[in-house]
């Protein structure tokens, strides 16, 4: 016991100990830097024009999607949306001309607003033409990559209002 006590002692006086202990400080310095410089406040999404308006067969308004460009998110306003049946969860899907299958957005909330974030590609795709569809999918979303049931309601953007 005596002997390990001594070799710890011991690792004060070596300038290795040292100049690996600031290193290592000064590599979680600067990542705390980057990540206080990259944070930034959660966009208002108030502010944000509404890109589509996904509606039901009738065209009663279910959710305004609005996007934040720069912050890489999208919120989902719902409306009173038909309520899910038990054990699903309505998904969004982004088809856009040449962009291939619909690409997953989330899934919708029930009420209230639901920020979304997604891809650059995804934003740049929202912020031309194309339709949004809602689907039908179990809880958790899509177990595939597409979605696991034909489209129930749809939006066009850009927004024609």
């Amino acid at each position: 016991m005596t002997q390990a006590l001594s070799a710890l002692a011991g690792i004060w006086d070596k300038a290795a100990f040292w100049r690996s202990l600031a290193a290592g400080l000064a590599v979680a310095l600067s990542a705390v830097f980057v990540a206080a410089l990259v944070g930034r406040a959660p966009p208002d999404f108030s502010a944000e024009p509404i890109v589509a308006m996904v509606r039901d067969g009738g065209q009663h308004p279910l959710w305004t999607i609005r996007l934040a460009a720069s912050a890489h998110q999208i919120a989902a306003d719902s409306l009173h949306p038909p309520p899910a049946p038990a054990g699903h969860v309505y998904q969004l899907w982004l088809e856009a001309p040449g962009a291939g299958p619909p690409r997953p957005l989330g899934l919708l909330p029930q009420s209230g607003r639901k920020a979304l974030a997604e891809s650059p590609a995804n934003i740049r795709l929202l912020s031309g033409s194309g339709a949004l569809v809602v689907t039908l999918e179990p809880m958790g979303g899509s177990p595939g990559p597409g979605p696991s049931g034909p489209p129930l309601f749809r939006g066009i953007f850009p927004n024609p209002s």
